[in-house]
């Protein structure tokens, strides 16, 4: 199907525009589209905010350092960044798209990733931990995991208001630290043009509020003379390494028998294709990460493609919700004798705190954690530095004790 937006995934060139016409010298976006955002100062869900929302940095990115590791461009070179430092946000970008056919109906999409975080690790959002997290908004009551919400938005009539009441808008992802598919919006246009809408808000006014775009697709799915009759999805939109993941399309009208075919450096198993109510579905399973285009045939005729990245097995499990966990860290040389004093303390009592003689166990684990190293000078390497190497934003602190009992008098304290 043919995309009908303009420097769709940002690889063309910049510019300044706003939805005020105003420029700022913090602000460049891709070439073809405009920035907007919310200057209100009220914030009803968040009284204490008494500063309100936050205009944006927004910048083109490169696919080079500092965005590599972790990796904040989905495909091709370029993609999108915009911010707000200890401030929230409601922002984004629009672009106006016009020779649409009346009646015709349209689907928008894209993909999108936040890093939301007090603290200064870049893998890691707080709430989300690391590693791809994905959540439609409405599945989570926590708080800080509903910080980021995703949205694109149609307005069918062309109007270039993000928040008019003739802007149809799709549900809300939160998506952070791997980038995955912002649920798709369709509207069915009433003239000639209409608008689409990328739009990202933000709950708390962390330190880093920094959302990230690529890949947009404005794409007919009835009706008119740019699409076609069909289009494919992704259930669930985070497709991750050996988890079943199902292929999806949506005919709007009689096809014939459909076959999907895989390209890319990735290994995919295809099941049998399943009929449902307006649709066909295909389970899958993707054993390798990497990226994949998978297109959809009818006989020998192509009727669409799609692509998707695999996010690779995450080597750690997030907590459900996050908490702060202490860490008693006993050197390797210590015995029983060590972690029953532990237990025994009156700190340990009222805190519970985590005991054990693994350093890569206590660095992992919530984003809020303390490590309390009980004689680190056991350990054969300086053990802070290790922490600050591979476990960055732990709270570090050294404990000396001569015996068991000097260890409980002072955890007692």
């Amino acid at each position: 199907m043919t995309n009908l937006l303009n420097n769709a995934s940002f690889e063309g060139g910049w510019w300044r525009k706003t939805h005020t016409g105003q420029e700022f010298g913090e602000i460049f976006v891709p070439e073809g589209w405009v920035a907007y955002w919310s200057a209100e100062k009220t914030v009803p869900h968040d009284p204490n905010n008494t500063v309100g929302y936050g205009r944006p940095e927004m910048h083109v990115i490169n696919r080079e350092p500092p965005f590599l590791d972790p990796l904040r461009v989905h495909s091709g070179n370029r993609a999108l960044k915009f911010f707000t430092f200890w401030r929230i946000h409601d922002a984004g970008i629009y672009q106006q798209v016009t020779g649409v056919t009346p009646g015709a109906t349209l689907e928008a999409t894209a993909q999108a990733q936040a890093w939301s975080s007090q603290q200064d690790d870049a893998h890691t959002s707080d709430g989300a931990g690391t590693g791809a997290f994905f959540k439609l908004e409405g599945q989570t009551d926590n708080a800080v995991q509903r910080n980021f919400t995703f949205k694109v938005g149609i307005d069918p009539t062309g109007g270039t208001d993000p928040w008019a009441d003739s802007v149809v808008w799709g549900q809300g992802a939160h998506i952070y630290n791997v980038y995955a598919q912002v649920p798709a919006v369709q509207a069915t246009a009433q003239g000639t043009k209409v608008t689409v809408f990328l739009r990202s808000t933000v709950l708390w006014p962390y330190k880093h509020c920094d959302a990230y775009w690529d890949a947009a697709s404005l794409k007919v799915v009835t009706g008119g003379s740019g699409g076609g009759s069909i289009q494919l999805h992704f259930d669930p939109p985070a497709v991750q390494q050996e988890k079943v993941f199902e292929v999806v399309a949506r005919p709007a009208s009689e096809v014939g028998e459909l076959r999907l075919a895989f390209e890319g450096p990735d290994e995919v198993l295809v099941g049998r294709p399943r009929l449902r109510t307006n649709e066909v579905r295909w389970r899958c399973v993707a054993l390798k990460p990497g990226d994949v285009t998978v297109k959809l045939f009818s006989g020998a005729t192509q009727l669409d493609q799609a692509t998707f990245t695999t996010l690779a097995r995450p080597s750690f499990v997030p907590p459900r919700e996050d908490y702060e966990r202490v860490y008693v860290l006993l050197p390797p040389s210590a015995g029983a004798e060590w972690v029953k004093v532990v237990v025994e303390s009156s700190g340990w009592a009222a805190q519970r705190w985590t005991v054990g003689s693994s350093a890569d166990d206590a660095g992992v684990g919530p984003s809020r954690r303390k490590v309390i190293a009980v004689n680190p000078q056991g350990w054969p390497s300086n053990l802070q530095a290790f922490f600050n190497q591979h476990y960055p934003g732990v709270t570090y602190e050294a404990l000396n004790a001569a015996s068991p009992a000097e260890l409980k008098a002072l955890l007692s304290r």
